[in-house]
């Protein structure tokens, strides 16, 4: 997967864990773009409150699998006319990876609660982009497809169905996307195959 990514976006960089624990946070917010999108292996301290832990995806990985991160810069992806294209944060994948293998696709909202509904769709859409440019560019072939949508300031673990909408609406989504979408701060990663929604 690595090396499809470097074939069409040769600047691309990548970071690689296999901590029990792994946080992805979006400072681009707090920092006033100082700083951006990262991983760490521990809890990452609120820049503005150093006594508060940052806001962040989780990634509960048991097994310890080696899991790749690429962390898309703000002007990655262009049209035919240069324009950039609105995209998700990241992207990762098992280091250790076949055509079966699942690749997922962060979108983290570091907003106050009463903002969700205004970015809810704007979120679903940036990680549908990156989705179809992975697809058309023939980097994501056959691979299963999440997409998280995290709300990293909303204490709930799960809020699937308020961005998601009921069963019927994210059953649609998954029909013409291809894509699992969960809406949750916390996701378990099974095995090279499988990731699960912590509720």
């Amino acid at each position: 997967m690595k090396n499809r990514i470097l074939s069409v976006y040769q600047n691309s960089e990548f970071k690689s864990s296999k901590a029990s624990f792994i946080y992805v946070a979006d400072f681009s917010e707090r920092t006033k773009k100082k700083r951006g999108v990262e991983v760490h292996d521990s809890m990452p301290s609120n820049p503005n409150d150093e006594s508060q832990d940052m806001g962040c995806t989780e990634l509960h990985n048991k097994k310890q699998i080696s899991i790749d991160f690429n962390i898309f810069d703000d002007n990655q992806f262009k049209d035919e006319n240069g324009n950039d294209i609105e995209h998700c944060e990241c992207c990762l994948f098992p280091t250790t990876n076949d055509d079966k293998s699942w690749i997922t696709f962060i979108e983290i909202k570091d907003c106050k609660a009463k903002k969700i509904s205004e970015y809810k769709e704007k979120a679903k859409n940036q990680i549908i982009s990156t989705v179809e440019l992975f697809r058309k560019n023939g980097i994501a072939t056959e691979q299963r497809v999440y997409g998280i949508i995290s709300f990293t300031r909303r204490n709930k673990t799960s809020f699937n169905d308020y961005i998601l909408g009921d069963i019927v609406e994210q059953t649609a989504l998954r029909k013409k996307y291809h894509i699992l979408f969960y809406a949750t701060n916390k996701v378990s990663i099974e095995d090279k195959h499988i990731i699960k929604n912590i509720i």
